[in-house]
C-alpha cells in the first residue's frame, strides 16, 4: 500500500531551485520549451546560407564550426526531453556519420 507524501516535505528533498510541475499539460510544455530553446541554438547552420559559431567548449578551446553535431555535442544540457535529442543526434553521427563520405 502506497502511502502520500506531502509536497513540502518532497521539496525540501529536492535541490534548491528545482520546479514541481502538475499535471501534463505543463511537463509537455516545459518540453517543448527546452527543444525549442535546443532548436534555436542550431537552426542558423542548415540551409545554403548556413552560418559558422564559435564554440567554446569547457576546456576554453575556441572553434568555428557550422557543423550542428559539433555544436550538441559541445552543448552542456540538463533538461531531460533536449538530453535526449543530443543523445539521438550522437548515435546517428555515430553510425551514419554526416552523409560526406559515400
Amino acid at each position: 500500500m502506497a502511502q502520500h507524501v506531502p509536497k513540502s516535505y518532497f521539496q525540501n528533498m529536492m535541490k534548491e531551485g528545482t520546479k514541481h510541475l502538475s499535471g501534463m499539460h505543463e511537463a509537455v510544455f516545459s518540453n517543448l520549451e527546452a527543444c525549442t530553446e535546443l532548436y534555436k541554438t542550431i537552426k542558423t547552420c542548415y540551409g545554403p546560407k548556413g552560418l559558422n559559431k564559435m564554440v567554446i567548449n569547457h576546456l576554453s578551446k575556441l572553434f568555428v564550426t557550422n557543423d550542428a553535431a559539433t555544436i550538441i555535442k559541445e552543448l552542456e544540457v540538463q533538461h531531460p526531453a533536449a538530453k535526449m535529442i543530443v543523445l539521438a543526434s550522437q548515435q546517428q553521427e555515430a553510425e551514419c556519420g554526416d552523409g560526406t563520405n559515400f
